[in-house]
């Protein structure tokens, strides 16, 4: 068994009914069962392809205390990877390179183990209740030897959720609580000992993107965007092409705390929009929780179609910061609030770390999103690149006209940046002054 072939449990997978109900029974310490009348809906279709995320009504029978009448079960499958790649060859008449055992099991050697970290980052977080906004957690369960198909999460159903697109912009003052929970994360990563740090990748860049961005793939990704958005961005992605393999080095990335005399902190590792649960406040979003400590739902790769890549990781905090500024907020605001926002964060930081000693400085902070700025705006573009044509393709031609507009100021606002900033990072390499 493995986990891109068929099982007999929820979806396809080879998680059951009994496992859940055992699991819920036990963390919830009752004799009550699942009932006759249970359903599960798959709520997780266009939000990821690494997992299938069950939502369950249990119809509790016989119940002898409080229990909760829905929750939400996240398990790691390739089996909604498989029908998307399946489909789009189809549609493209392509080869789909997912088509081989080979590739899918390296992908589930990839999968368990970013399932695996995140499990242990919620572990972490839950022993400092209310300090990062998380979902509560009833069970988590992770892959072993013994147990090589089964990792799955079962977590509280939060209501009146608003989802959040790339194609769609936050305000900036409602990343605030998202910058107040990152200055959390990283001031409980102070107190991790070696052992604990020693949990999470130290080099997510060189282990996970190096072999997936080489040069013939990133020149797909480009040839892809082509005949989207406007004639500007076209010529914007061309001058991109012939600069990209001179700031696409991930073994630098992986070392650029090191560089400016940085203490590692714990790092997100896909600080965006969708994964944070955000509810509506009037014409603005506030941050309820934030989800997926294990990677992203990627969508960085059209070649690739969308598999998690990047996880949780001890690292640069302007790595999560760029992420989060490129893919939240629109390029003006991006470009105008930007060192702002740093210093609120920063800020912020300094409350969660008290008397001891900061990871870092001020100073050191910006630089590192200065130098970063180029590689971390790349690979938001190649996220938005799938974004142009399914947003071509929505038949409201309003909604439609709005998404592409918003999709496409944000995008030449950051191959703007990416240019500007790859030119300002070559000249202070040669030292230059800036």
């Amino acid at each position: 068994m493995n986990l891109y072939t068929l099982g007999n449990g929820l979806f396809g997978t080879h998680v059951t009914w009994e496992d859940i109900e055992e699991d819920m029974q036990r963390e919830l310490d009752t004799l009550a069962i699942f009932g006759p009348n249970k359903t599960v809906k798959n709520v997780g279709d266009g939000r990821g392809f690494m997992s299938k995320i069950a939502l369950i009504q249990p119809d509790w029978q016989y119940k002898d205390k409080d229990l909760p009448e829905n929750f939400v079960v996240k398990i790691v499958s390739q089996l909604s990877m498989i029908e998307i790649t399946e489909e789009m060859s189809s549609k493209k008449n392509t080869k789909n390179i997912f088509d081989s055992e080979q590739m899918r099991m390296a992908i589930e050697q990839q999968q368990k183990r970013i399932h695996n970290t995140e499990v242990t980052v919620y572990k972490h977080l839950m022993k400092h209740p209310g300090r990062v906004p998380i979902t509560k957690i009833y069970y988590m369960k992770k892959f072993s030897k013994y147990n090589p198909v089964k990792g799955y999460i079962i977590m509280e159903y939060v209501e009146n959720i608003k989802p959040l697109h790339i194609y769609e912009n936050v305000p900036p003052k409602s990343l605030k609580k998202v910058l107040r929970a990152k200055a959390a994360l990283e001031a409980i990563s102070l107190n991790f000992t070696e052992d604990e740090k020693n949990e999470f990748t130290h080099r997510p860049f060189a282990e996970l993107f190096g072999p997936i961005f080489t040069k013939e793939t990133v020149e797909t990704m480009i040839d892809g965007m082509r005949g989207f958005g406007t004639e500007e961005t076209t010529k914007k992605l061309e001058k991109m092409k012939e600069v990209l393999m001179e700031f696409m080095n991930f073994e630098w990335a992986d070392q650029l705390a090191d560089e400016l005399g940085m203490q590692r902190v714990l790092c997100h590792g896909d600080l965006w929009s969708t994964n944070m649960l955000w509810k509506e406040n009037g014409n603005d979003v506030n941050m309820a929780a934030m989800i997926d400590f294990q990677a992203t739902k990627n969508r960085l790769l059209v070649l690739l179609s969308k598999t998690e890549i990047q996880t949780a990781h001890m690292g640069c905090p302007a790595n999560d910061l760029i992420r989060l500024f490129s893919a939240c907020l629109s390029g003006k605001d991006r470009q105008e609030h930007w060192e702002q926002l740093v210093e609120e964060f920063y800020g912020y930081l300094e409350e969660e770390v008290g008397d001891k000693p900061m990871p870092y400085t001020l100073e050191q902070l910006k630089e590192a999103c200065r130098k970063f700025m180029p590689l971390g705006t790349f690979m938001i573009v190649t996220t938005i690149a799938p974004m142009y044509e399914a947003l071509y393709h929505n038949p409201d031609e309003r909604q439609k006209k709005r998404s592409m507009d918003l999709v496409t100021e944000k995008t030449e606002c950051l191959l703007d940046d990416l240019l500007k900033y790859h030119e300002r990072n070559m000249l202070t390499k040669n030292g230059n002054s800036v």
